[in-house]
């Protein structure tokens, strides 16, 4: 009884623990700084599923989709609710692309999948205060021989533009020095780009003009700019790198008509130009699930060729001082973060990226930055939780109940199977000990008739 008791006191302290992680694992996250002007969430690839899934696995699928949207949902509210542990909110909260799993469903079903999304990432009572970024993705508009203008459409229509750019802070949150280059430090430029059509040919490209035409208006602005104003680019699909550094590697594939129906990376050219032209000082990106961080090296020769190079962000902050800054308009370095995936399967992941100003020791101020992962757990381990927290609180209740009535049954079954044991043996002694007498006694018997034999004799 005692080793029953002590058994469920240790599994209701670990589901208890349990159960305090999955509501306030935040906790053990956070901002590197506490006065971080800007802190950005990064979510990437929920990829919503839908009627596709239902059809192939029936109720099971409909009970698969509630448990999905349940799980971003608690990742999501854990840093913006404020309810949460979480006490710093991030000032914008963004989603890498692919917020859905097929660019290829009817209208009707795109409501449906855009109501749940709202549900997942809503706010109907308007407490969340940070600005929330849409980013398109393969799944939600498809690679460049499934972009239609149709399916543009309905994604702008519900989530705004695919391409776009601002300031951050605002202009108007930073006080003029009547320089210009100085105000240009005072802020960054924050760029969203639909990388969808990057590449070509398209199958409506006048879409990818659109496109192209944003990139070479910001290339423009960032010319004219000198480059002083630090740009934070987001897009779905990362730049090219070569294989080994991230765990997708280049790979496109194309149709008879050279169209796009797969693509891991940008082309090179296109990453080519982003790294050169557009020089930002992060890029964000989704696509590949698993997560990577790369740090680009950018050298502009003598003969105005440029050498690109990629490491692991970790072995190159251990060669840092190979490399020679001391020309900024000849090298440059460009970190990019794929951001691991928010889905079940990869963890429920978020990226926590944050900007620091601080002030130097003689007076002049600088940027700071931070990345960090926060990952959740895998999909089922919350569900495991809960049904043994359920099946805890049931057996609570009936050990408050009923124990009397239990501890009584099992006193008595206990005291039954003693005595009925003990009765038996003691019956089973005292025949062996009955037979023992009467064996003792024939013995005797036999002895004295033996005897009178050997007398008469």
């Amino acid at each position: 009884m005692q080793l029953l008791t002590l058994s469920l006191h240790s599994l209701t302290l670990a589901a208890l623990g349990a159960t305090i992680y999955l509501y306030y694992y935040t906790a053990f996250c956070g901002w590197k700084w506490k006065d971080s002007e800007t802190r950005m969430l990064f979510l990437a690839d929920p990829q919503i599923e839908g009627d596709s899934k239902v059809r192939k696995q029936g109720i099971r699928g409909e009970i698969d989709l509630i448990a999905n949207d349940i799980f971003i949902r608690h990742v999501y509210t854990s840093f913006v609710s404020p309810y949460s542990l979480f006490t710093q909110k991030p000032t914008h909260s963004i989603i890498l692309g692919d917020l859905f799993s097929s660019q290829w469903i009817n209208d009707q079903e795109f409501e449906r999948r855009v109501k749940r999304y709202k549900w997942i990432f809503g706010d109907p009572r308007g407490e969340y205060k940070h600005e929330f970024i849409n980013l398109t993705g393969n799944h939600d508009i498809g690679y460049n021989r499934d972009i239609t203008k149709h399916r543009a459409d309905r994604w702008e229509k519900e989530f705004g533009k695919m391409s776009f750019n601002r300031r951050i802070p605002s202009k108007e949150q930073i006080l003029s020095t009547n320089n210009i280059d100085e105000d240009n430090k005072k802020y960054h430029r924050l760029a969203v780009i639909n990388s969808m059509n990057i590449d070509g040919p398209a199958w409506d490209e006048q879409l990818r003009y659109k496109t192209w035409s944003f990139l070479d208006e910001l290339a423009e602005e960032r010319e004219q700019e000198n480059y002083q104003t630090p740009l934070i680019l987001l897009m779905h699909i990362p730049i090219f790198k070569k294989e080994g550094l991230c765990v997708d590697g280049p790979m496109t594939v194309v149709d008879e008509h050279k169209f796009i129906i797969e693509q891991n990376h940008l082309s090179y050219n296109a990453s080519k130009f982003i790294l050169t032209k557009l020089k930002p000082k992060f890029i964000f990106a989704g696509h590949d699930h698993e997560g990577c961080d790369i740090t680009h090296v950018i050298h502009m020769n003598d003969d105005g060729e440029y050498s690109l190079k990629a490491y692991r962000t970790f072995d190159f902050e251990a060669r840092k001082k190979e490399f020679d800054y001391s020309d900024g308009d000849k090298t440059w370095i460009i970190r990019e973060i794929t951001v691991r995936s928010v889905m079940g399967e990869f963890g429920g992941n978020a990226g926590l990226f944050e900007i620091h100003k601080k002030t130097k020791d003689d007076g002049n101020e600088e940027f700071e930055y931070n990345y960090s992962s926060c990952p959740f757990v895998i999909n089922h381990i919350p569900w495991v939780i809960i049904i043994t927290d359920i099946i805890l609180l049931l057996g609570f209740v009936i050990y408050k109940l009923f124990w009397v009535d239990i501890v009584k049954i099992f006193y008595k079954l206990k005291t039954f199977i003693y005595n009925h044991y003990y009765y038996q043996q003691l019956d089973q002694k005292q025949k062996s000990q009955s037979k023992s007498k009467i064996t003792r006694r024939n013995s005797k018997n036999n002895f004295r008739f033996n005897t009178k034999n050997i007398c008469y004799m």
